[in-house]
């Protein structure tokens, strides 16, 4: 698509139905539709196999009925009472970086961030976490099914119908014919399994505050409250709370090891803070940091979050970009990638600059609008306010009670060259493969002031 824009111009039709506009200034009018309704392309939603899940309702009155269900799980307030849950996981994973430091081993930042992250949005799904920060080399259900989703998008995408074939055949032949589609299922057994564990001990837990809970909830349509549309909400929540932030958290890491000057100005700013034990301060606290805040920004910024096309369609007004009218119930896209990169909101876009959020404070312009990787309006991503505070959290801690260094990781490890769901590297010469992990040696552990 970048080619195409080169050589045609912002606006570009890439297939028979769909436009795609590279303009940061128009991606709001893409996603937020303002007072318009806004529905998402019948023909994208296929490749998760998840047709009853809110991420996948086609139209906005319906979408907007299933998000109300979710949404209060997800808000500041409902986080604030979760923070010392995900300080007890925070803990949990400093001490497999404490044991990896005493052992000399090489650590992968992807899994150890992913197994967190999964640990958290499990707990906040079923009522209790699935302890995944206790497997030896971070290889657990969630990743592996992540992964194998990445290998088989576009077919999905292009070819539901085969997706959806493959899954009412035995696990056992389908790891013979396409392991990625195998280990897909098997995340979809395990939900299965743990949401219904979940309802069964409804009456010896505080069943109200979980999101199984809700999704069985009486007062909802029983359309609503049924169990396979649990479970597909079981699994784009688990994917969308796992894979985007511990990204996130790798790239921002990655960045910050390679440059010792912006690690020591974090590390100076977080001791601006009363010492506290096992350096797990408070959101607000770190909340008032600047430089932290730049930083967290800026990793978001190079994580992209999902980079596919995510096409909205507005049903009934026609949208004018610029000269051209687009007619009503044209898909149309824009992909975060050509956001985040644009060289007049981000100068040296591909520079990792914390700084840059600092200057554009301290000069009124608001760059968070142009923040993509939770796309935008009444369809972005529920879980933002727990990815930031996931963020906020590890990387405060990790930073101020270890050192760390890369290890075998470059930048070629990090750079997108392909898109499936999310970015990953191109093959690295002299290597059979990138393996597209940040992976890294703890060298230390930083003795409280």
């Amino acid at each position: 698509m970048e080619k195409m824009h080169r050589k045609y111009g912002p606006i570009v039709r890439i297939n028979p139905r769909e436009l795609h506009i590279q303009d940061p200034h128009y991606y709001s009018t893409i996603y937020t539709g303002s007072t318009r309704k806004v529905n998402k392309d019948a023909l994208s939603v296929g490749a998760f196999d998840v047709p009853t899940s809110t991420a996948a309702t086609i139209d906005h009155n319906h979408h907007r009925a299933r998000r109300s269900y979710l949404s209060s799980y997800f808000s500041k307030r409902s986080l604030s009472q979760l923070e010392p849950i995900i300080h007890e996981r925070i803990g949990k994973l400093c001490g497999r970086l404490e044991e990896a430091m005493q052992q000399g081993e090489v650590i992968s930042l992807d899994g150890a961030f992913s197994a967190l992250t999964a640990d958290i949005i499990t707990l906040r799904f079923y009522g209790q976490h699935s302890d995944y920060l206790s497997i030896k080399n971070f290889r657990f259900v969630v990743r592996d099914a992540f992964i194998g989703l990445s290998q088989v998008y576009h077919m999905g995408r292009l070819l539901p119908l085969i997706a959806n074939l493959l899954k009412h055949l035995p696990i056992p032949i389908i790891r013979m014919i396409m392991p990625s589609v195998a280990d897909l299922l098997n995340l979809r057994e395990e939900i299965k399994h743990n949401a219904a564990g979940t309802l069964k001990a409804k009456n010896t837990i505080d069943f109200k505050s979980v999101i199984v809970g809700s999704l069985a909830d009486h007062t909802i349509p029983a359309e609503e409250r049924t169990f396979d549309r649990m479970v597909d909400e079981g699994i784009v929540i688990i994917f969308a709370g796992t894979e985007t932030t511990s990204r996130a958290l790798s790239v921002t890491f990655f960045y910050l090891l390679s440059n010792e000057s912006l690690l020591k100005r974090l590390r100076d700013e977080l001791d601006t803070l009363p010492s506290t034990q096992d350096n797990a301060y408070s959101l607000t606290q770190l909340e008032a940091l600047p430089f932290l805040a730049a930083v967290i920004q800026e990793g978001l910024r190079l994580s992209f979050g999902p980079v596919s096309r995510m096409p909205r369609v507005s049903p009934h007004d026609a949208l004018q970009y610029k000269d051209y009218v687009i007619p009503p119930g044209t898909p149309v896209s824009q992909s975060a990638y050509f956001v985040h990169t644009d060289p007049s909101i981000y100068p040296d876009p591909h520079t990792f600059d914390p700084d840059r959020w600092i200057r554009a404070a301290q000069e009124g312009v608001v760059l968070d609008k142009y923040i993509a990787n939770f796309t935008k309006g009444r369809r972005q991503c529920l879980g933002i306010n727990m990815s930031y505070t996931e963020l906020y959290l590890t990387i405060a801690r990790i930073v101020r009670s270890f050192t760390l260094e890369l290890h075998d990781t470059t930048k070629d490890d990090i750079d997108i060259y392909h898109a499936r769901i999310v970015g990953f590297p191109r093959q690295v010469k002299g290597q059979k493969e990138a393996h597209g992990e940040v992976q890294v040696k703890v060298t230390g552990k930083i003795v409280a002031k």
